[in-house]
């Protein structure tokens, strides 16, 4: 059954956390970051973080809108950090054809990735990014600097373990001298697979080498070894193809990245006592028991502060205000500022994001009623302005003279 018995409401997957939680506490140890978010997530768009009073324009009705918990593993809170992302990135786009690629680890790695997530995802990142900007600077290849993003994803569609990144790449690079655009001689071809998966797979196992001979990775040097020459014998997947759309729509299409967790609720399909089920691809769907789900849920669960999002070459931060405007301004594109505002503070984000939640349109900025779709305004803002205060008066100087 689709939503809440006798509701109609949707179900949500702060649901299962608050009805299952609290014994899956009691019966598995949670690291610190995998606390954190059951509490968030049972707590998120509830009075335990505050509420703001709405008042509908139309029907007239008092919508109580919750404040999120702005955790980036919660479903709930993504869509309003998604449309800000998206804004600021319209200011680094540049005029060109780009490319999705995809960096995929083999499964024989997923263990020790897992059990060492900080330094092997970073290590994922650092693959991935210097294999990219090394196919771009060989001057057989394209001989300049290009600009990409890379974002990660550790999930399949069952929630199993499956880190992989996500990348968009400007299908051409500025030249070492900023002078002029160099583009690839075939527009629907940025670089040959095969190489590109047999460099990646190299910078990976000789970095996995290295932090082992480190001691970063409790692993033995002759299982390192063993791992390695393993990981060497399997297929390591890389996929490239030519994104559809023009500029604007390549923001949008990487923001479908951004920040999609594990699972959303729109996939959950049934909650009972036993068993959760949830979409997974087309017509296909996945049954759980309740700890089984939880327990996946947080394999995706990010070390404390570990950035998944990073831009690279021109969409670096040092160039962002140096070789990027020269880029943009060679292939015609209006130079904007970068955007280096400040982020929302926590509360206005809060207030932002518990204004969606109760939004028949999604849009994070206009808040909707629930009941008829019409525009909620905060009863805060209506209250009573207060009314300042004449100037004080001068006192007459001949009450002073004597």
């Amino acid at each position: 059954m689709h939503g809440h018995p006798g509701t109609g409401a949707p179900l949500a997957i702060a649901d299962v956390f608050r009805r299952f939680a609290p014994a899956f506490r009691q019966r598995h140890p949670l690291s610190p970051e995998a606390a954190r978010v059951l509490n968030d997530l049972q707590r998120c768009r509830t009075a335990a973080l505050g509420v703001h009073p709405y008042r509908c324009d139309d029907c007239g009705r008092d919508v109580p809108l919750f404040n999120s918990c702005l955790n980036r593993h919660c479903p709930t809170c993504q869509g309003p950090a998604q449309h800000r992302w998206i804004e600021a990135r319209q200011q680094r786009l540049l005029n060109t054809s780009y490319f999705h690629c995809v960096f995929t680890l083999p499964a024989v790695l997923r263990p020790v990735v897992l059990a060492h997530r900080r330094a092997l995802l970073g290590l994922l990142f650092r693959a991935a990014s210097r294999t990219l900007l090394a196919f771009a600077a060989d001057p057989k290849r394209l001989g300049a600097q290009i600009g990409f993003s890379l974002v990660l994803h550790t999930w399949t569609r069952e929630l199993l373990f499956h880190p992989h990144l996500h990348a968009i790449v400007a299908g051409g690079g500025l030249s070492p001298d900023g002078s002029q655009w160099i583009e690839p001689p075939d527009h629907d071809f940025l670089f040959p697979i095969t190489a590109v998966s047999k460099v990646f797979r190299g910078k990976f196992l000789t970095g996995l080498i290295d932090l082992c001979n480190a001691g970063d990775i409790d692993l033995t040097e002759p299982d390192c070894r063993k791992l390695v020459r393993t990981a060497k014998r399997c297929d390591w997947v890389v996929y490239i193809k030519r994104a559809f759309g023009g500029p604007q729509h390549i923001v949008r299409y990487l923001g479908r990245y951004t920040h999609r967790v594990a699972i959303s609720s729109s996939r959950l399909l049934s909650i009972t006592d036993h068993r959760i089920t949830f979409r997974t691809r087309g017509d296909k769907t996945c049954s759980l028991a309740p700890d089984e789900f939880i327990r996946r849920f947080l394999l995706h669960v990010l070390p404390d502060q570990f950035v998944k999002i990073r831009h690279y070459g021109l969409l670096a931060p040092g160039n962002v205000k140096t070789r990027l405007p020269q880029a943009q301004t060679l292939l015609g594109h209006p130079i904007t500022q970068a955007d280096g505002t400040n982020p929302p503070s926590d509360s206005r984000d809060r207030e932002s994001n518990a204004a969606a939640c109760g939004a028949a349109d999604p849009s994070p900025t206009q808040p909707r009623c629930p009941h008829c779709g019409g525009p909620l305004v905060s009863l805060a803002s209506r209250a009573r302005p207060r009314i300042a205060r004449p100037p004080p008066t001068q006192p007459d100087p001949r009450l002073h003279l004597r």
